[in-house]
């Protein structure tokens, strides 16, 4: 019988390799608009031999920003590696001891501590072997929830989440008609905007947030404006793709989007970026939800 968790590892590791077909080499370059800088280095950590006889360790690194106390979560070629705890003012650090690879596709994520769950960032790197590779300057965008996921014509929702401490941050809410405000986190890293909705149109609509002036977004939460109120919670907020709303991806969800893979018109649920096309993106984001 065929490994199903391995299709979807499979599809999510062929989507990434076509979205960034230039690996990283072994030299300082600085990819927009992160300003996520890459160095390899002679490791300098050596082991072995007597006599001057040294070899020095392969070594990933990881360096940047999460959130307060999130768990940063490192995997490779689609496999887990581990983890790591950002400190109190959101910065983290993972070295891995590696061996040779001429791509390796490295995925990290944070959770936050209210457990919500940041986008993936996708780096693909060429490993030498003794050399010290540094990918510094990552930065995760904001986490995100609402309270109500249907919310009263004309009343208001509440937006939070966790971010860096002390950032000024931009929230967009669009659909029948969009509108942006601006906030500023909490020194712990929270933020919780109340945001009125007169004005607004019944309808469908979305709502993400980023650091101001970045291009980085969070992920989209959904909403609809309507008669009436109805609560969320981080365990049914839209999770994207399960389209039978069982809290589970599985096999069921990856046929639903697999049928409607390349046809037009698909359901909001299999529409896992909402940019009404079903494609390998959407397939990468199914298998990051994945729960077999």
């Amino acid at each position: 019988m065929c490994n199903t968790k391995f299709i979807i590892q499979s599809f999510f590791i062929f989507w990434i390799a076509l979205a960034t077909p230039l690996s990283i080499l072994a030299f300082d370059i600085v990819l927009p608009p992160e300003n996520v800088s890459v160095s390899a280095v002679v490791g300098s950590t050596a082991i072995g031999g007597g006599g001057g006889d040294y070899s020095f360790r392969t070594t990933v690194s990881f360096s940047g920003f999460a959130y307060p106390g999130a768990i940063v979560h490192i995997w490779r070629n689609g496999l887990p590696v581990t983890t790591t705890i950002a400190d109190v003012g959101g910065v983290f650090t993972a070295d891995l001891y590696e061996q040779y690879s001429t791509n390796s596709i490295y995925t990290l994520y944070a959770i936050d501590e209210e457990s919500r769950r940041s986008l993936l960032l996708n780096y693909p790197i060429v490993v030498t072997n003794g050399y010290y590779t540094s990918v510094s300057g990552v930065r995760f965008p904001p986490t995100i929830s609402t309270d109500r996921v249907e919310v009263k014509f004309s009343d208001s929702i509440t937006i939070s989440g966790y971010a860096l401490p002390d950032k000024e941050v931009e929230v967009l809410i669009y659909g029948q008609q969009s509108e942006t405000f601006l906030g500023t986190t909490e020194s712990n890293g929270t933020y919780k905007f109340i945001y009125s909705l007169a004005g607004f149109q019944r309808g469908d609509y979305n709502v993400r947030i980023n650091y101001k002036n970045d291009k980085r977004n969070s992920k989209v939460v959904k909403f609809t404006i309507s008669n009436i109120n109805i609560p969320s919670t981080e365990s049914v907020n839209n999770i994207p793709g399960d389209c039978n709303a069982d809290q589970i991806i599985n096999i069921v969800d990856f046929s639903v989007l697999a049928f409607w893979y390349g046809k037009d018109n698909p359901p909001r649920c299999v529409d896992t970026n909402n940019d009404n096309i079903i494609n390998l993106v959407d397939f990468s984001i199914l298998a990051f939800y994945w729960t077999g």
